[in-house]
């Protein structure tokens, strides 16, 4: 569901899951934009003018409308931020890297770093790295058995080239799998909590050699979401540009 950057696994998240999920369907079809037209990333090192979500997201603040700030977890201490444009409606998660909607069906956007993919999607599994490129880590999630992946497609964010795709989780979870499934993992050893039924749009961009990920989820059909509401999400990933953390205005 959300990020699971802590030691629990993912049965816990989908404790949660149970109480958020109303209804779904297996509409997993491929929907997003290119987003070519998103603005260029600052690289002039002028300041940006945004918030850091981590400043102002403890628990579960609710979000003014205005331009915020995440942060990637990342062994890279140089790792980039990527500023969105967040309407009204909004809460921050106290780690910085999540936005959740307070109403409306429960979706999420978040940022990742991935280091490691799984092997297998359930069961024994051992976690590798898929090499470095997005192309790398596209292709290894797209191969997962289990989960329903759409094909990647080449996107711009921000000015940077990569490639968006949906790994989707199925309606009905196979009985081997007790409920969970892998995907990825970032190098803390963070994985991401699911649940039966589960879209999840994928941005995976190159950003001056770092591979960032952005991660719209949400359970569609009856008590999701409304088309709109989903919209108003892809926005904020399309519209999003990249800077470096020092660009950040405090």
């Amino acid at each position: 569901m959300m990020h699971n950057r802590s030691a629990r696994g993912p049965a816990a998240a989908l404790a949660v899951v149970a109480i958020l999920l109303t209804g779904c369907n297996d509409d997993s079809g491929p929907r997003a934009g290119t987003g070519a037209d998103s603005p260029p990333s600052s690289s002039s090192g002028d300041l940006v003018q945004a918030t850091r979500l981590a400043d102002v997201a403890a628990l579960d603040t609710p979000l003014a409308p205005g331009r915020y700030a995440m942060g990637f977890a990342s062994e890279q201490a140089d790792a980039p931020m990527v500023v969105v444009d967040v309407p009204a409606g909004y809460l921050g998660r106290g780690d910085g890297y999540e936005i959740t909607a307070q109403e409306g069906g429960f979706r999420h956007f978040d940022t990742w770093t991935v280091a490691d993919v799984a092997t297998q999607s359930c069961g024994d599994t051992s976690w590798v790295d898929p090499g470095p490129s997005v192309g790398d880590l596209a292709d290894a999630l797209a191969e997962l058995p289990v989960w329903e992946s759409t094909r990647p497609t080449p996107t711009t964010i921000g000015g940077h080239e990569g490639v968006v795709m949906e790994l989707n989780v199925p309606a009905r979870i196979p009985a081997r799998c007790h409920g969970e499934l892998y995907s990825w993992r970032e190098h803390t050893g963070g994985t991401q909590g699911i649940g039966a039924g589960k879209t999840q749009r994928l941005w995976i961009v190159d950003v001056d050699g770092h591979r960032l990920m952005l991660v719209l989820g949400y359970f569609p059909g009856p008590g999701g979401p409304a088309r709109d509401l989903v919209d108003e999400m892809v926005q904020m990933a399309e519209g999003a540009t990249f800077v470096d953390a020092d660009q950040v205005a405090p």
